[in-house]
């Protein structure tokens, strides 16, 4: 009987650790990937990218788009390759529709890790970390839209933290950007 209680208790154990978790100092943390970023000279050697990809773990602790077998973060189409597969992650919608960007934040909220990703035909994306926050309006897309981060990699001082997600896509890209919610 005392070997099933303790079994029962690690499993709870096992089961939380597991959870959900929201980094106490993200906004600090990701305040500063995000100055080291925009400071970060050369795009090509692979360092500057690392920032999108550990922003994730930075905020929610989650390491998803580190690539073992690479050794290094996926790139933007690896993560939206990565996120339409994965058993770990599910859509919650399309940009466009107000339903999704409230359902984004209340997850956020609720310290569950939620990315926004665009990709076009051509092949050219961006990833969008979805933060903790509060919805705002946003006169370009006539929405209320959440709080967001971003590291653009083509343009280093276009990045923020803790904007609006308008401010990573403009309205003709909505079309093509989808929201992710992490399975916990």
């Amino acid at each position: 009987m005392k070997t099933l209680v303790a079994l029962a208790l690690f499993a709870s154990i096992g089961s939380t650790l597991s959870a959900q978790s929201l980094n106490p100092t993200w906004e600090k943390d990701l305040s500063t990937s995000l100055d080291l970023f925009v400071k970060c000279s050369s795009n090509a050697d692979g360092k500057c990218s690392e920032a999108q990809g550990e922003s994730l773990n930075t905020v929610y602790k989650v390491d998803d788009f580190f690539s073992a077998k690479q050794g290094r973060h996926m790139t933007v189409s690896e993560v939206s390759s990565f996120l339409k597969q994965s058993s770990a992650w599910t859509s919650i919608g399309p940009a466009y529709t107000q339903a999704t960007l409230v359902q984004a934040q209340q997850l956020a909220n609720e310290k569950k890790a939620v990315v926004a990703v665009y990709q076009n035909a051509a092949n050219v994306g961006h990833v969008v970390l979805i933060v903790p926050g509060e919805l705002e309006p946003s006169g370009s897309w006539g929405l209320k839209v959440p709080a967001a981060a971003s590291f653009f990699l083509p343009e280093p001082s276009r990045s923020f933290v803790n904007k609006g997600l308008s401010f990573a896509f403009t309205k003709s890209m909505l079309k093509d950007v989808t929201l992710y919610v992490r399975k916990y």
